[in-house]
């Protein structure tokens, strides 16, 4: 094989490398958009060639492509869905114009292996055409705005196994601690009672919560805007090519997809991604709420609230020894953080952008793609090796219960809120507890300071109230 071939476009022509797969208008776009040397994810690229498969196999179907051109072209997808050449696919994530240089290295790459697996020479576009075979029917937005949908909703499946993962392991552990009594903090002071249980069950809410939205926001990208080529409107793909495409594209990829409504609206508008991304955004803020009060309730020993027990998972200190810090936890929160600005950088690039496209959507493709990335890591290793392995620290949080003036609250229906205070005064200046004076006073009886120490009386409504 000759180590190079000559490659011609309208802008002239160009020596290419043998070695390689893509051709012209790939090695036009390496020289503008070497930025940043981050290429696109594997997993993106997977869901652009099952888009380019769908299409060839459609365009077959309707006759518009003959199978000696068609078939090579879905065997090279098939080879690249498999593994195949990954290394060819190289334009940086930095790109302008709505993905036309990462369609274009696609196209090039799958019609020089089609080329190949048909017994021709790299290069010889009058058999197989990057232009008018491997992109027949399509644009370079539709292809890449279906694409990044697809990409999307995989990644946010294994999103949504983690953050059920963990919706799980706070539900346990709130069935385990159910019967530990604590002062609450309101205000971050001692206020009425609550179990560790109960405060756990509030981390499984609210995560469930956010599984919920995102799944919700999820159901927009389900709509694809393969087919309708530059502005949504269909130009130059025939008439019957876009149900049947997405209907390929479903069967492929084993999802349920649908017809956008409204194609030049999903070709113009960003608007999905950017409701998608705030969701995830009020998920991440939430686990960093969720992370800064495992931490508080896990501080100390000595120092801190101690009342949970957090695993240590490595060394907290080259100073000091047998200090362990809530490493997963800490991670979680950064990487919370990084949503938080992910969704910025997502909601400028939806916005700013000219009329009828959106020439943005490979920096919202990746930054979407990224953070649901490492937030599913880090939500999977905060189950995994922090919250399923939490224990409760029973003696502090006996002795910070029995000793809290949150105790006198149960009193102020009885005997007033001004006197239930006086005793909270009382007991700062002698050496004896509130639960010590109640008793010492008989303002509850046996029985009644028995249930004060019952978990589930003490945490429901009613309790306690006048005799």
């Amino acid at each position: 094989m000759c180590p190079k071939r000559i490659e011609r476009d309208i802008l002239g022509e160009a020596e290419i490398s043998n070695l390689t797969y893509y051709g012209i208008n790939t090695a036009r776009s390496i020289q503008t958009s070497r930025i940043s040397d981050i290429l696109e994810p594997v997993e993106f690229i997977m869901a652009f060639i099952q888009v380019k498969k769908a299409c060839a196999m459609v365009n077959m179907e309707l006759e518009l492509m003959p199978v000696e051109k068609g078939g090579p072209i879905v065997k090279a997808c098939d080879e690249m869905l498999a593994g195949a050449h990954i290394s060819q696919f190289i334009i940086d994530i930095f790109h302008g114009g709505s993905g036309v240089a990462f369609n274009m290295n696609v196209n090039e790459i799958i019609a020089n292996r089609a080329l190949e697996l048909s017994g021709y020479p790299r290069g010889a576009y009058a058999i197989i055409s990057p232009f008018n075979d491997v992109n027949m029917s399509q644009g370079d937005s539709d292809v890449f705005n279906s694409a990044a949908r697809i990409a999307v909703i995989a990644a946010t499946q294994k999103l949504a196994a983690a953050l059920g993962e963990l919706k799980n392991a706070f539900l346990k552990k709130s069935l385990e601690f159910d019967f530990l009594l604590k002062p609450s903090r309101a205000n971050f002071r001692d206020s009425v009672p609550v179990t560790l249980g109960q405060e756990f069950l509030t981390y499984a809410e609210t995560v469930k919560k956010c599984a919920e939205d995102i799944e919700h926001a999820k159901k927009r990208l389900l709509c694809l805007s393969a087919g309708g080529t530059e502005a949504g409107t269909g130009f130059n793909s025939h008439q019957g090519f876009i149900e049947r495409v997405v209907s390929k594209i479903s069967e492929i990829t084993k999802t349920n997809f649908e017809k956008s409504e409204d194609l030049v609206e999903l070709a113009s508008s960003a608007y999905d991604f950017m409701n998608f991304s705030s969701r995830l955004k009020n998920t991440a803020a939430s686990l960093i709420k969720i992370s800064a009060e495992l931490s508080l309730l896990a501080s100390g020993p000595a120092a801190g609230f101690n009342e949970i027990i957090i695993p240590p998972l490595q060394l907290g200190s080259s100073l000091v020894p047998a200090k362990y810090n809530p490493v997963a936890l800490e991670n979680l929160s950064m990487v919370s953080m990084q949503i938080s600005g992910i969704d910025h950088i997502i909601t400028q690039a939806a916005i700013n952008t000219p009329p009828d496209l959106n020439i943005n959507m490979p920096l919202i493709t990746y930054n979407l793609l990224f953070g649901l990335k490492i937030l599913t890591n880090a939500v999977n290793i905060t189950s995994e090796k922090c919250v399923s392995e939490i224990a409760a620290n029973e003696t502090v949080l006996k002795s910070s219960f029995e000793s809290s003036p949150a105790l006198i609250a149960a009193l102020v229906p009885r005997i007033g809120y001004n006197e239930a205070a006086s005793l909270v005064s009382e007991a700062k200046n002698s050496s004896k507890t509130v639960l010590e004076l109640i008793r010492d006073k008989k303002l509850m009886s046996a029985e009644e300071l028995d249930a004060l120490k019952t978990a589930r009386k003490v945490s429901e409504p009613g309790f306690l109230l006048k005799k």
